[in-house]
């Protein structure tokens, strides 16, 4: 009797590892778009504080009430500015963070349907061995016929028995 063949569950356990690995890629790529976006946000709120120090220094230097409206509508278009930028660049970094997350996804699936078809070709070839061993050892051994021997002949007749009187 053959062993089982051992391949497919090899296959197997290496789909397995190949989905952790994908998962800790992902999971790090994840890990690393968090601490670009932290990053993106503390820089954000430092250029803020930057612009509204300087926004207090003009504002201090205002010497009228026409002076003052003009700061503030110029500092609230500023931060308009700043606001819209700040939430387009959270946007693109979102973007850029799903379009890689897709990219691994894409390449563990192809990495999979690989290793998936290569499996079922396995499991496919050792289920025909596997078919075929058992099927030879189900099949009853053909048992080569001996020639029949030709039936013994009829003893002959005696000689002055019973027969030789029936024939006259």
């Amino acid at each position: 009797m053959t062993p089982p063949n051992p391949v497919p569950s090899t296959e197997f356990l290496e789909l397995y590892r190949a989905g952790l690995n994908s998962a800790v890629e992902l999971m790090k790529a994840s890990l690393e778009n968090a601490e670009r976006l932290s990053q993106q946000q503390l820089s954000s709120v430092r250029e803020a504080l930057e612009e509204h120090v300087r926004s207090v220094e003009a504002l201090g230097k205002a010497r009228s009430l026409e002076d003052l409206v003009a700061l503030q509508q110029k500092m609230a278009g500023a931060q308009l500015e700043r606001v819209m930028g700040y939430w387009s660049s959270v946007c693109q970094a979102a973007g850029q963070n799903q379009t890689e997350a897709l990219g691994r996804v894409q390449q563990q699936i192809s990495r999979s349907r690989d290793l998936f078809a290569d499996t079922y070709a396995l499991t496919a070839r050792a289920t025909e061995e596997a078919a075929t061993i058992a099927a030879a050892k189900a099949s009853p051994r053909p048992v080569a016929k001996e020639k029949e021997a030709p039936p013994p002949p009829a003893p002959a007749p005696k000689r002055g028995s019973q027969g030789q009187s029936m024939h006259r």
